[in-house]
């Protein structure tokens, strides 16, 4: 049971990441070309829908493994940063309109090292 939510959990880890890593690339460049902002705004939904689905896997695998391994206390580390994340991708989520495109360029910075750290962590405890 326990290398399943592991598998279920790197997985679920690599597509936050990869979900935020891909917006980022795409979402200025997208902004240039889209005036409307139509488009953009319908893959923001789907990007998000995918990321938060993601990011909530990940975070209910980790508290099942941590519930069914010995060294509870390593993926316990994990689980305060996923909580750190759960903050800063809450507020860059539902403020992000009312804050400058400074701050959420920093938010945005904030949440990807969070989410490498955290799949550092990942690793090193499988």
């Amino acid at each position: 049971m326990e290398n399943i939510l592991t598998f279920v959990h790197m997985v679920s880890l690599c597509i936050w990441l990869g979900s935020m890593v891909t917006w980022a690339v795409f979402a200025p460049k997208l902004y240039k070309i889209d005036p409307t902002k139509n488009t953009t705004n319908t893959l923001r939904g789907s990007f998000t829908k995918i990321s938060w689905g993601s990011f909530w896997v990940a975070f209910v695998t980790n508290s099942l493994i941590q519930l069914t391994t010995d060294s509870s206390s390593n993926w316990m580390n994990e689980l305060i940063f996923l909580s750190v994340a759960a903050g800063i991708i809450a507020l860059h989520s539902f403020l992000g309109n009312k804050l400058s495109a400074a701050i959420r360029g920093m938010l945005n910075g904030v949440m990807l090292i969070i989410a490498l750290v955290v799949v550092y962590l990942a690793t090193s405890y499988i």
